[in-house]
């Protein structure tokens, strides 16, 4: 596409709705930082605000207008994000590394006595997920209601009915923290001096959860792939790896395989001439190449930069919408790999990658499944002090037989092989 229509592409986003992307690394930057020119506003979408999109089209709920930091510019967009980047700030480093190591290990136990395991659907997928529950005060039914909803929504699947649910599911946690408010995100966004309704609470959680599930399993997939697939990083398989080395393979990561392809949309306020005779009209939606802008980056950089220890790729954004909780994200995948690695000595990919097979949809690129080897293991025993965990009939106490306490690894066992179905799409 870019031989043929140069750094801004046109491109058709569903039947008779129409945009550009942009691929060009510096003109991806420029724009994102441009807010006179370029606005996140959805409310500028002509094709959206003059009916031309379908009511049950799947772009919208990833494009249509909403009240959250990324959809607003100005004013708003300032006292959103101000409310989420003080209620991530608020998180603790260490609790984030404790409850993620201890998740990451669970899941293991779950699959190491097979040798052999989905790393993307059994692993990578899941651990997001349950860090996310502990963080935002999540519920496991309402965890897996969402997770459900959201990966319809990023497939862009009964996409109506999937943005209702997860907004459902979000409207419970909120009335759920005004009764008994904890320590999480949630009731951090609620009792923020933005004094946020509780309809924009459930939107910026909306943004927050769906920007970090999905992309940061994506990012540790990909991660796993590369040290699984480079010759050169075999050392990885050790318990002294460090977070340092590991830091600078998700940046590579990052750079050559961003979780996120061509998302978001910026609108233009005005018609913006290219140069070259094509103009983008105002209102038309510019989405956002990350993939595609790294890339010719690289391409024309090869010789200036080194890629392993370079940090400035566009895989989190560029401007005043950069993505508020980068560090996290990065500090799960990096615990993420460092854990699975150090556990199951030997892993190794158990089929060629050419082999795999791929989703591919408007907003990312990734495999159905990642199958992995290694060395059978017991896994350890569980401790006794970590008390009870989650099980089906839990969260359906109407329908439930009365329960015995359950095993931390027997709830998470229920937990993973619901979720292994659901993210199969079975």
């Amino acid at each position: 596409m870019r031989a043929d229509h140069g750094p801004v592409v046109p491109v058709e986003l569903e039947p008779g709705v129409h945009g550009w992307l942009v691929t060009d690394y510096a003109t991806l930057i420029s724009w994102s930082r441009d807010t006179t020119t370029f606005s996140h506003d959805a409310r500028l979408w002509r094709d959206f605000t003059e009916g031309r999109v379908n009511p049950d089209s799947p772009l919208l709920p990833m494009m249509a207008p909403r009240a959250n930091a990324l959809f607003v510019e100005g004013t708003e967009h300032q006292r959103y994000r101000r409310a989420i980047t003080d209620g991530i700030g608020a998180i603790d480093t260490e609790h984030l590394g404790r409850i993620t190591s201890r998740y990451a290990e669970r899941l293991i136990d779950e699959f190491c006595e097979r040798g052999r395991a989905d790393a993307l659907n059994e692993y990578a997928r899941m651990l997001p997920l349950l860090v996310m529950n502990d963080l935002f005060g999540f519920d496991e039914d309402q965890g897996l209601r969402f997770v459900a909803a959201m990966r319809n929504l990023w497939q862009g699947v009964d996409a109506e009915r999937s943005n209702a649910e997860a907004e459902r599911a979000l409207s419970e946690v909120v009335s759920a923290k005004h009764r008994e408010p904890g320590d999480d995100l949630t009731t951090r966004l609620i009792q923020h001096r933005a004094a946020l309704s509780d309809e924009e609470v459930i939107m910026q959680l909306l943004l927050v959860i769906a920007a970090a599930n999905e992309p940061t399993a994506n990012l540790i997939a990909a991660s796993l792939r590369a040290a699984l697939d480079d010759p050169a990083l075999t050392g990885y398989g050790s318990a002294s790896l460090s977070d340092t080395a590991l830091g600078d393979l998700l940046d590579r990561v990052l750079w050559q395989d961003p979780p996120i392809t061509n998302y978001p949309a910026v609108y233009p306020r005005v018609d913006v001439p290219l140069g070259d005779g094509r103009v983008i009209g105002a209102g038309t939606p510019v989405l956002l190449g990350f993939a595609a802008s790294n890339h010719f980056f690289l391409r024309e950089n090869a010789e200036q930069m080194e890629e392993s220890t370079n940090r400035a790729h566009v895989a989190w954004g560029a401007g005043p919408h950069r993505c508020p909780a980068r560090d996290e994200a990065t500090t799960i995948a990096i615990i993420a790999v460092r854990v699975l690695l150090a556990r199951l000595p030997g892993l190794r990919m158990a089929v060629p990658p050419e082999q795999l097979r791929w989703r591919l949809s408007t907003l990312s690129w990734t495999p159905v499944q990642l199958p992995v080897e290694f060395a059978p293991q017991v896994p350890p025993p569980s401790d006794p002090e970590e008390g009870t965990s989650w099980s089906p009939s839990a969260s359906h106490p109407e329908t439930s037989e009365p329960k015995q306490p359950t095993s931390v690894s027997s709830g998470l066992s229920s937990l993973s092989n619901f979720l292994v179905r659901l993210l199969r799409g079975s």
